[in-house]
């Protein structure tokens, strides 16, 4: 059974983290939202099908590319968001989650920053909600952020053009499951082992280019829902550093 009003935490931390900068990054070099300013940095929150749910602001911290951002900063948002999450759950049960993040955060002391974020993310709301990931096409697709969430996408231009639009794509899929009651999706990963500058990987120029172009072809197919190609990050010494494919849907087959 579908939900015709959907209720929707929105939260995460974006942030492209090199781990071969000596500069550490923190708080002062993020912008910080809560409540309504957080509502505000979507600019299709007021499209007929995001006014058909309800969108509960948590936390949401984003940043230029910098270093490995400190643990205690990190913590502090990650222990905001667990407990904000939680308290929003209690009151009146969450539908989903719509996690917006980059994917390749490094934080001193973790190999999988997103990972764990989204660790937390799941153990404030439980199995139950879905959780949605809007992600920048150099992040990285560990085992654990996959198995965290029920829906993930990308960016898929280089330089990121359609980044507004891809962030609306992981809201949109993500309230039109939770209406229809499709219920969560088939989903499969494939890791691609190759470390690859975004330097050399525009989508404006081969092969890059050829390769996004068959994104719409695969998404349309019967029975999947959306289909990204992460580039992944080269500048982080982390195993997860890698590319992958998601692909999600209703048909195992497709």
């Amino acid at each position: 059974m579908g939900h015709s009003r959907p209720r929707i935490a929105i939260c995460g931390l974006h942030i492209e983290s090199s781990t071969f900068t000596p500069y550490t990054s923190g708080e002062k070099d993020f912008v910080v939202r809560r409540g309504q300013q957080l509502l505000e940095r979507y600019s299709w929150k007021d499209e007929p099908w995001a006014q058909a749910a309800d969108w509960v602001p948590v936390l949401h911290a984003g940043a230029l590319p910098g270093g490995v951002v400190e643990r205690r900063t990190y913590e502090a948002w990650r222990e905001e968001i667990e407990q904000g999450l939680r308290r929003a759950h209690q009151s009146e049960p969450l539908d989903g989650v719509f996690f917006d993040i980059h994917g390749a955060m490094s934080v001193e002391g973790e190999d999988d920053a997103e990972g764990d974020l989204v660790t937390a993310v799941r153990r404030a709301v439980g199995p139950g909600p879905m959780i949605s990931a809007s992600m920048d096409l150099h992040g990285n697709v560990s085992d654990t952020l996959f198995d965290g969430c029920d829906l993930m996408t990308c960016y898929r231009m280089a330089p990121h053009e359609d980044a507004r639009e891809s962030v609306r794509r992981a809201a949109y899929n993500l309230v039109a499951r939770l209406r229809d009651g499709s219920g969560k999706p088939v989903k499969a990963l494939a890791h691609v082992p190759v470390l690859l500058p975004g330097e050399k990987t525009s989508t404006r120029i081969e092969p890059a280019r050829s390769l996004y172009a068959r994104v719409p072809d695969v998404e349309a197919r019967p029975g999947v829902t959306d289909a990204a190609i992460w580039i992944g990050f080269a500048w982080a010494d982390q195993p997860r550093c890698q590319g992958a494919v998601v692909v999600y849907g209703d048909d195992r087959q497709a």
